[in-house]
């Protein structure tokens, strides 16, 4: 996330800012209840695999859900800041300032938030909290309160006595949920990203003591291609599955391990985001979509797409590598999804070879906006 300020000028609007515009309105008047941002999921389980396609093909059977993603929420409030930056419209950042006091409201007084889907009720996920942090470290960025600051804190602090890690490789993985499973890539790259925004905000260097040993463990796991694998065996988890949802995933990673690089000038880091965005630029298809995994280019998912251009315009942007073609080619991709109304027509194209998934999910709209409220800050056109 880029701290410089932005111009606004006309051709600059046009069209990721104009994108973001339409998407945050169309958030706002649908999927904001009691100040939470808020709504259906794909879910896990049974619902992931055929719950979400009953309620997509056959909506008079679609229940109303209003599960609540820390995580969502965080995207809310971190793309409305952007947004004010970007425009000058103050709405957007009171959005944002509304969206982190639910944040702070939701955070349990031991530091945590709890998980929203019945399934994994009695767990407490690290990506839950990770975003939790994140969010109130933007607004105290933003506001100055100390309060948003205090929380954050609380969540480290959480994650030190209850989350834990694992070691691997002479490395350390921070564990998935409070209960150990296997070692996933994922959470180290979104704890290494939270480690860096605490040490900037408090100028306490003690916050990053255990990021070089974060490293190592990721520098074990790479695979030759670049990419991160999705779990390693671990805890309670005995098999290793190195592939699922490859670019969506390696792409979120590169993008916390490049903003940590660049807030921190970590060279490991660095290296670490270079070589998976290498990897990432092979998923980008010539219509703009991005494959779903190594092994299948279906289904054909919107926010596969926007997280995949982030990351490559993030690399593209320090000047590491330049996979800025690629990743405006999928920008581009995910404009032309979108709706008149903002939102878009379906969440993916393809499950299963035959079936769409035309149901709205909040958190991964959140994302969305958040991709494309970022692109808008840079003053070049989209290629």
């Amino acid at each position: 996330m880029s701290d410089a300020t932005p111009q606004t000028s006309a051709s600059r609007e046009r069209p990721a800012l104009a994108a973001a515009r339409r998407l945050h309105a169309h958030i706002s008047s649908r999927h904001l209840h009691g100040g939470q941002l808020a709504g259906a999921d794909q879910g896990v389980r049974w619902n992931i695999r055929l719950g979400r396609f009953v309620k997509s093909y056959l909506p008079m059977l679609r229940p109303v859900e209003r599960h609540y993603f820390v995580q969502g929420q965080a995207y809310w409030a971190l793309a409305s800041w952007t947004l004010g930056d970007l425009t000058g419209d103050a709405t957007h950042h009171a959005a944002a300032r509304a969206a982190t006091r639910t944040i702070q409201q939701t955070q349990r007084p031991d530091g945590a938030w709890d998980y929203p889907l019945p399934e994994r009720q009695h767990l407490i996920a690290t990506v839950e909290g990770d975003f939790g942090a994140v969010a109130m470290l933007e607004g105290h960025r933003h506001e100055g309160d100390a309060a948003w600051l205090a929380g954050a804190k609380r969540w480290h602090d959480y994650v030190e006595r209850e989350i834990g890690y694992q070691s691997h490789a002479g490395g350390l993985c921070v564990n998935y949920f409070q209960k150990p499973r296997g070692l996933v890539p994922n959470n180290t790259c979104e704890w290494i990203w939270v480690l860096g925004m605490l040490a900037r905000a408090t100028g306490d260097t003690r916050y990053l003591e255990r990021v070089p040993a974060l490293l190592t463990f990721l520098e074990a796991v790479q695979l030759p291609s670049g990419e991160l694998p999705y779990e390693l065996a671990g805890g309670s988890e005995p098999r290793t599955r190195l592939h699922y949802l490859c670019f969506q995933y390696n792409a979120f990673q590169c993008m916390k391990l490049a903003w940590y690089a660049h807030d921190h000038g970590d060279a490991r880091a660095r290296r670490l985001a270079e070589r998976v965005s290498d990897f990432l630029a092979t998923g980008v298809l010539a219509s703009g979509a991005v494959r779903a995994s190594c092994t299948s280019v279906l289904p054909e998912v919107i926010y596969y797409a926007d997280a995949v251009a982030m990351a490559l315009h993030a690399a593209s942007d320090e000047g590491w590598r330049d996979h800025r073609a690629l990743a405006d080619r999928a920008f581009r991709w995910v404009i032309a999804q979108q709706n008149a109304d903002g939102g878009f027509p379906r969440f993916s194209r393809g499950d299963y070879f035959l079936l769409s998934d035309r149901n709205e999910y909040p958190r991964y709209l959140a994302m969305t906006l958040f991709h494309l409220a970022e692109r808008a800050r840079d003053p070049r056109p989209l290629a």
